[in-house]
């Protein structure tokens, strides 16, 4: 792969902190997901004791917290029990502090059941305590670079038009609008992005119960794709990016550093951590960036190739940070492994273009690298769009090889031994339609299987194959 090559971004897999991934029941009853897993609509829906179009209209009015992958239509719809109960409980704070937030309808209350009784107490008794309240709630003033027009209220969603973003409640009503002073390159709206590339993440950088909005700014200049940091009421809490040069190889990259993606995790004791993902834009190099609340940089670690996913976890009794993304050195997608408190460095390489020669030392624990098949190849290299632990010590993968829902599925074990591979019935459709279309060379079948391998992982001193495994299909 050329320096210049244009490392493909999914436009699958939603961006959501170290958890798992709802199976299909036509796949191996091996990936069957964890026990606090709720798999589509209907078990959402029963947690909640309420209808299907219940549980779709609390996710749209009042942030149910439903995670995707792919797009509607085709989508895969799942949820976490502890997280619509943190979901609940947020709500519950929210209004014990008097804040205007969003109350679910009366006749909407929580049904004893499963998702416990005390819910829809607590949903009713704050609901009045906010009532309450609310005659006590001073307008702040506006924000910089807003129109002034601010309401009190919880972000729910987004659009990006012109040069402004607007930003507005589960009711749809307007709680702030940035004027960026700059052209944007495309626009775009929480409602229409794809959850791998939305360029804002509303999401509670602190663990306080408040929410704020991240923007990776698109700006039509370079030099202004910042990363910019909004409190719920518009002001700008920060902006931030990166300065500096690096050498990969003999070749030198530069400012400006483009805001990418952004992550919030979740560790131990509701601990949160902010991370920031700035690109090269066409070219290679990326930088992880951990940033506290106030935007300055705690720890970074340099990849040669674009990363995209990130997710905190516990493995083998040990908290982790899983790191995935595109290896740019054997054209494949990766998965790097740090230590918790121990992120930093570089990726190792075996090509030289590909060693960061002015990096920090350091890097990660563990680097595995999995093959790009046919259909990633034709825009430049798979990408890892998924990873979690299952029990203490099996890490599940997914990896995405170019079209929107074409995923294989890998699972290793203790020791990083690959015991499971699969190819998904979505890859598999959508190589016959890129085949008809003759966009392919060869039907799908032993050709693809055999691609699955070999999986890669750095020993201290070179990249050595993995063992194979069958590939189930």
């Amino acid at each position: 792969m050329s320096h210049a090559t244009r490392l493909y971004t999914p436009r699958v897999a939603a961006a959501f902190p170290g958890r798992g991934f709802l199976i299909s029941s036509r796949m191996s009853s091996s990936f069957e997901g964890p026990p606090g897993r709720l798999t589509g609509w209907k078990e959402i829906a029963a947690y909640l004791g309420k209808g299907a179009r219940s549980a779709q209209r609390w996710e749209k009015l009042y942030g149910l917290p439903v995670h995707r992958v792919g797009r509607e239509g085709g989508e895969i719809v799942f949820a976490f029990r502890d997280e619509i109960e943190r979901w609940a409980a947020r709500a519950s704070r929210e209004r014990a502090a008097g804040g205007e937030v969003t109350a679910l309808p009366e006749g909407d209350a929580l049904r004893a059941g499963p998702a416990r009784r005390w819910l829809a107490k607590a949903f009713g008794l704050f609901t009045l305590l906010a009532a309450a309240a609310g005659a006590l709630v001073l307008l702040r003033p506006p924000a910089p670079g807003s129109t002034g027009r601010v309401r009190t209220g919880t972000p729910s969603g987004w659009r990006l038009e012109n040069q402004r973003l607007v930003v507005f409640d589960g009711s749809g009503e307007v709680l702030f609008d940035h004027d960026f002073a700059y052209g944007l390159h495309r626009r775009d709206s929480s409602s229409e992005a794809d959850a791998a590339e939305a360029r804002v993440l509303i999401a509670d950088v602190e663990g306080d119960g408040d929410l704020e909005v991240l923007v990776g700014s698109p700006a039509l200049r370079r030099e202004n794709r910042q990363l910019y940091c909004f409190e719920a009421d518009g002001r700008l809490r920060f902006a931030h990016q990166p300065t500096g040069h690096v050498r990969f190889g003999d070749r030198e990259y530069g400012e400006p550093w483009l805001a990418h993606r952004m992550f919030v995790t979740e560790g131990p004791g509701g601990a949160r951590s902010l991370w920031a993902i700035f690109t090269h834009s066409l070219w290679f190099p990326t930088r992880l960036q951990e940033l506290d609340p106030r935007g300055t940089v705690r720890r970074e670690y340099w990849s040669d190739g674009y990363v995209d996913y990130v997710a905190e976890a516990t493995w083998r009794g040990h908290q982790i940070l899983l790191v995935g993304g595109t290896n740019n050195d054997l054209e494949g997608a990766s998965l790097a492994i740090f230590d918790r408190d121990a992120v930093g460095g570089r990726a190792p390489a075996s090509r030289a273009e590909y060693k960061c020669s002015s990096c920090p030392e350091g890097g990660p624990q563990e680097l595995v690298v999995f093959p790009t098949l046919c259909m990633a190849r034709k825009e430049g290299a798979a990408t890892l769009v998924e990873a979690w632990v299952e029990g203490d010590d099996r890490l599940m993968v997914i990896v995405n090889q170019g079209e929107r829902d074409a995923v294989v599925y890998y699972t290793l074990d203790r020791d990083l031994v690959p015991v499971h591979a699969e190819i998904s019935p979505t890859f598999q459709q959508a190589h016959v339609l890129l085949e008809r279309q003759g966009l392919l060379d060869h039907p799908f079948g032993p050709r693809d299987v055999a691609a699955m391998f070999p999986v890669q992982r750095w020993d201290g001193t070179r990249f050595v194959d993995l063992p194979r495994v069958k590939v189930t299909r």
